[in-house]
């Protein structure tokens, strides 16, 4: 942000937004006052003198009920954040995130009394805005140690001396319920808060609170009495006494605090500021230090109402039937007031003088008529149409609002007389309530969870260690916490975890034995969880089973048996394979005995082929024509041979 910037001018234009955002404040304001003086019982104004000016609390009962069962899965669990990656790369930040959100949520954040605040004022006024933030404290404390000293020679040396070091006492995310009637909202932005320009939140402080908290200037140009909150008619003080500090440093001053996107610079672009003023000093300008760049406030309404930011109360749905009870209730108390109940008359003549001293005094006494002569006053009867139309409110108070009392109230036969119109009611009640839970998991937890995951990224230290359990520790690093992450609240009811707890044991109960016990374990194990017993959800995840000598005797007979029954089915495949070995044996076998059955018939036939030849003399003839032949072959060699070298010698052919 640069230096040269007209403050007076930009002053004078965030009290224009101020100015311009009060007019739909106030116009919301006086119908937030109305349900809170319905849902408080107040006087409505039409009182007699001398009648009855109850106010049937119908409101604040059905308040009552109804804070407990929809804060339940907010504070019963000590896991109530769960974070699912939205890509493989993020499934790391993602657990890491998860872990330090439940801590910090559940752990170092009072999660009890934000919650039950939070919810009891959405229902009552509304709407409910939450300031997000962060909470750094340190300390300064001085350590022995060792320092590197000179001495007298220039010579260095290492020496113990005391260093000053600083110790972190919190570094955190914070939330905290602000006042409806302090926070101006930009009445252009309708029903989507990522549209708002510009949020105004005022609360009071003092001179010492602003100095030690580091980030405010020009402290010594604030005007203390012109600036004293009870000077400013439309503020209520929040702690509604009239003890005021006298002192400088304690006396109590109205801050305006602007969140917002403005051209401070007059460049054309808006920056996103924040701009904190007392009367007409600027104590705080400068630029947005979250790093989501937007204003640190959720806003959540209870009813939503279309194109509006702020909701409707509870009173909003039966405000006109508490007015009937209320005018029902006050019309029996004046009839009953106006009776003669315990009065009695007595007819003249039936007591002498001294008799009716001792009748007017209690004592016994005598008297001379009939018993009929006393009469004994009593209240008036009350039509049972006026009970009629008592329990006619009811019913419609508890359709409406979905919580269930114990006065009786709507039932099964308000539907008819049957199982069906029972279980109906019961799931409209749960389903209403469960809509209201939806509605704080949706618009009030993720946003702050989204907040203050953005916030961890950019303030929380190099390495957080988150606690786990009592023996293993997870470092956080502040890189990791950059991943997209979807984050997703685990909330269920009592009758959702009933209903889940009784279909596991029907589950159980048909499976019967016919499973392994690892299988039972886990379904038992949710049965827990679901029954909000994580000791011994923990000790049945952990249990297995001691070992039992019959057990093993039977568990070794049994292995034995299957070995066995392996080594038979072995040696039978076995036992095929060397059959067909066999066989192919057997057949390369006959083949051999085949073919040397055809050498030996060959060799018969060549004998008696010859001993034909010999006895037919075929045999010595082939013989004499062998000879001549090989005599013609000698002479066709020697002459060969005589013309190739005619001093050589002549072979002859044998």
């Amino acid at each position: 942000m640069k230096s040269k910037i007209n403050q007076k001018a930009l002053l004078k234009a965030f009290k224009a937004d101020l100015a311009a955002a009060d007019l739909t404040r106030v116009e919301w304001t006086d119908q937030r006052d109305t349900w809170i003086s319905e849902t408080y019982g107040k006087a409505y104004g039409n009182e007699v003198e001398g009648r009855s000016q109850i106010v049937s609390k119908d409101i604040k009962k059905q308040l009552e009920w109804m804070i407990p069962s929809i804060t339940d899965p907010f504070l019963s669990s000590q896991d109530v954040i769960s974070c699912n990656p939205v890509t493989y790369e993020d499934a790391e930040a993602a657990r890491q995130n998860e872990l330090l959100l439940n801590t910090q949520f559940c752990r170092k954040f009072p999660r009890y009394n934000f919650i039950n605040k939070a919810t009891r004022v959405l229902a009552t006024e509304g709407t409910v805005v939450i300031q997000t933030g962060w909470d750094y404290k340190e300390e300064e404390y001085e350590e022995e140690t060792e320092v590197i000293a000179t001495d007298e020679y220039g010579r260095d040396y290492i020496a113990m001396g005391m260093v000053k070091k600083l110790k972190v006492l919190k570094n955190q995310p914070t939330a905290t319920v602000c006042r409806n009637e302090d926070v101006y909202i930009d009445p252009t932005c309708m029903d989507d808060m990522d549209k708002c320009q510009f949020v105004i939140y005022r609360y009071e402080t003092d001179i010492s609170t602003l100095k030690s908290d580091g980030r405010f200037k020009n402290l010594d140009k604030v005007e203390l009495d012109s600036n004293d909150p009870d000077n400013d008619s439309d503020y209520d003080n929040e702690d509604d006494t009239s003890f005021k500090f006298e002192d400088k440093a304690r006396k109590k001053i109205m801050v305006y605090e602007y969140w917002g996107n403005y051209d401070v610079d007059n460049d054309g672009v808006v920056e996103q500021v924040v701009c904190a003023w007392v009367g007409d000093t600027i104590i705080r300008l400068e630029d947005n230090p979250y790093p989501d760049k937007k204003p640190p406030f959720i806003v959540v309404p209870f009813n939503a109402v279309p194109f509006q930011l702020f909701g409707e109360a509870l009173a909003e749905n039966i405000g006109d039937n508490q007015k009937i009870k209320t005018a029902i209730t006050r019309g029996l108390i004046d009839n009953m007031a106006q009776s003669n109940n315990g009065q009695v008359g007595i007819r003249r003549g039936a007591l002498n003088s001294q008799n009716r001293k001792r009748f007017l005094a209690g004592d016994n006494f005598e008297f001379n008529t009939s018993p009929n002569d006393f009469w004994q006053g009593s209240y008036n009867q009350i039509p049972g149409s006026a009970f009629n139309m008592l329990s006619l409110m009811n019913n419609e108070i508890e359709a409406q609002t979905g919580v269930k009392s114990f006065s009786g109230g709507l039932n099964g036969n308000s539907l008819g007389s049957s199982a069906t119109a029972a279980r109906g009611t019961l799931d409209a009640a749960a389903v209403r309530k469960l809509d209201i839970v939806r509605n704080i998991a949706e618009n009030l937890i993720k946003p702050l969870m989204r907040k203050w995951m953005s916030y961890n990224a950019e303030f929380l230290e190099e390495e957080e260690v988150v606690r786990i359990t009592n023996e293993k520790f997870v470092p956080i690093r502040r890189d990791d916490l950059n991943g997209k992450i979807d984050i997703d609240i685990s909330i269920s009811t009592a009758e959702d975890n009933s209903a889940k707890s009784q279909q596991l044991s029907f589950l159980l109960q048909t499976l019967g034995n016919t499973v392994p016990f690892e299988f039972t374990q886990l379904i038992l194990a949710d049965i827990a969880k679901l029954s909000r017993m994580p000791d011994l959800e923990k000790k049945l995840i952990d249990f297995k089973p001691q070992a039992n000598p019959m057990q093993d005797i039977e568990m070794q007979k049994a292995k034995l048996e299957n070995a066995l029954l392996e080594a038979r089915a072995f040696n039978e495949h076995m036992q095929g394979k060397e059959n067909e070995i066999d066989r192919q044996l057997k057949e390369a076998k006959t083949l051999v005995e085949k073919a040397r059955a055809r050498n030996l018939e060959a060799g018969a036939d060549v004998a008696d082929l010859n001993y034909m030849k010999e006895n037919l003399g075929l045999g010595h003839q082939e013989r004499l024509e062998l000879e001549e032949l090989r005599n013609k072959l000698n002479v066709q060699q020697m002459l060969i041979q005589k013309r190739l070298d005619p001093k050589g010698e002549v072979g002859v052919m044998k």
